[in-house]
């Protein structure tokens, strides 16, 4: 008999034609099934970061063994109930680090090039009008901070240091294999960067590590970039920062309250933003779900889990 499993996330239709033929899949789309019948049974979920694994989620797979990330992030999967469950947990590491990489650097040359507001300006026809109002910055021979240097925050960094920028980072340990500049302290960081590129993850020791104290310490002249989680930056902070010109501007792959976005935030000039979708491609989707069909096979055939997170 085939195991059963749940999935909660579309994946890529190469691999999805391949799940449901070897196993029993339920798909249910960002949703448990109503079946209590059907929960009991399963016995891997496919879920992603912003659905996760919560506790009243896990209550009701009572027979679950695994749970398998579409993507890195597994901020929303209750850990200490895996933990005392013995329930193993895969992601799909370093599947979107490029295209991830490259979005952080499309989100800093849009908002500092101000490339959106000239879109616009042409698109209205304001060019035949003269009164030419855009005027950006350059996004080379700058000072970097990038807070999270993981695989992520080195493909920044390696992108960043192209345009002849001097590069920095703080993380929770400094990583002696990374040739750049080690600073232990966020405040610090912020103080000595024009730009300030957030690639960290989520969870309670990160949330609001950038508040009003580390936006003001980077400057009227400095940009923010996140594309690690919007949890990360204080939402109000980061408004009242953005409308009084204490920073030069922001993008934003993430919010603190996805899907919501204040009407506040989406009505300021100086904010270019996506839906969190900065891994979003068609390559990184088929790497995504060549991964879940592994940890999937590995799982049930009794193999090593490749991509396991121990915790």
């Amino acid at each position: 008999m085939k195991p059963q499993i749940l999935q909660l996330v579309p994946v890529c239709k190469k691999f999805q034609e391949q799940i449901n033929t070897r196993f029993t899949n339920h798909i249910s789309l960002n949703k448990l099934p109503d079946s209590p019948e059907i929960l009991k049974k399963i016995e891997a979920v496919i879920t992603n970061g912003v659905i996760g694994a919560p506790s009243d989620m896990l209550d009701q797979l009572p027979n679950l063994k695994l749970v398998t990330v579409h993507g890195v992030g597994y901020d929303n999967v209750d850990l200490q109930k895996l933990k005392e469950r013995q329930i193993k947990l895969s992601i799909a590491t370093n599947a979107p680090t490029q295209d991830v990489a490259d979005m952080a650097i499309a989100l800093l040359l849009d908002v500092s090039r101000q490339i959106t507001l000239r879109d616009q300006y042409v698109r209205k026809n304001e060019w035949e009008k003269g009164n030419y109002p855009y005027q950006g910055s350059s996004i080379s021979n700058k000072k970097i901070g990038i807070m999270g240097m993981g695989h992520i925050g080195q493909a920044i960094a390696q992108r960043l240091h192209a345009f002849d920028n001097e590069i920095a980072y703080t993380a929770r340990h400094q990583r002696p294999e990374v040739k750049w500049k080690f600073i232990p302290s966020l405040i610090e960081l912020a103080k000595i960067s024009d730009i300030l590129i957030i690639a960290a993850s989520g969870g309670p020791s990160s949330k609001h590590a950038v508040n009003r104290e580390i936006l003001e310490a980077l400057g009227e002249r400095g940009f923010v970039i996140n594309i690690g989680r919007g949890s990360i930056i204080d939402e109000n902070a980061l408004i009242d920062c953005l409308k009084n010109k204490k920073i030069a501007g922001v993008g934003l792959d993430v919010f603190e309250h996805e899907p919501h976005v204040p009407e506040t935030l989406r009505l300021l000039k100086n904010v270019i933003m996506t839906p969190h979708s900065a891994g979003a491609t068609y390559e990184t989707s088929k790497r995504i779900g060549a991964k879940i069909l592994n940890s999937l096979e590995c799982f049930f055939k009794g193999e090593n889990l490749p991509d396991e997170v121990h915790f």
